[in-house]
C-alpha cells in the first residue's frame, strides 16, 4: 500500500510539473490552453486588468461564450473555471481557494450574459466589465 501510495504521489507531481509556473506580468489576464506534451501554453486574454477577481470574470464570459479551456492565470495565480466552481491557487495541483462564492457568480453571469447579448453573443471588451465589490 506505501509503495502504491509513493507511485501515486510521484505520478501526480510530474503531472504537475507540465503545468509551469503561472505567469507573473502585472494586470495581464491569461488564458491557459492545455498541450498534449509539454508545459500549458499561455494567451493574453486581456490587459490592464485590475484584479485577480476581474480577470476569472473575463475567463468566466469565455466560459459562457462556449469555449471549452477557460482556465487561466493572473500574477502568478493559477486560475480554474468550470460549471460548478471559480477557484485559485499557487500551484496547480495545491489547494485552491475560491474566487466568488455562488451567489455572486450567480450575479456576474446574470450581468454577462445580458451584455453579451448586447455585443451580438460575444465577450465584451474588458473595458465594459467592472466588478463592483462590496
Amino acid at each position: 500500500m506505501v509503495r502504491l501510495s509513493a507511485v501515486v504521489l510521484a505520478l501526480l507531481t510530474l503531472a504537475g510539473c507540465n503545468q509551469g509556473d503561472a505567469p507573473r506580468d502585472d494586470g495581464v489576464c491569461w488564458q491557459a490552453h492545455p498541450v498534449k506534451s509539454g508545459p500549458v501554453r499561455y494567451t493574453a486574454l486581456a490587459r490592464g486588468v485590475g484584479s485577480l477577481e476581474d480577470c476569472a470574470v473575463l475567463l468566466e464570459a469565455a466560459r459562457l461564450e462556449g469555449q471549452s479551456d477557460t482556465n487561466g492565470a493572473f500574477q502568478g495565480y493559477y486560475l480554474f473555471i468550470d460549471a460548478d466552481q471559480m477557484t485559485s491557487g499557487t500551484h496547480a495541483g495545491g489547494f485552491h481557494f475560491p474566487v466568488l462564492q455562488p451567489p455572486q457568480r450567480a450575479d456576474v453571469d446574470r450581468d454577462l450574459r445580458k451584455l453579451m447579448a448586447e455585443h451580438g453573443g460575444k465577450i465584451p471588451a474588458d473595458a465594459d466589465l467592472s466588478l463592483v465589490r462590496q
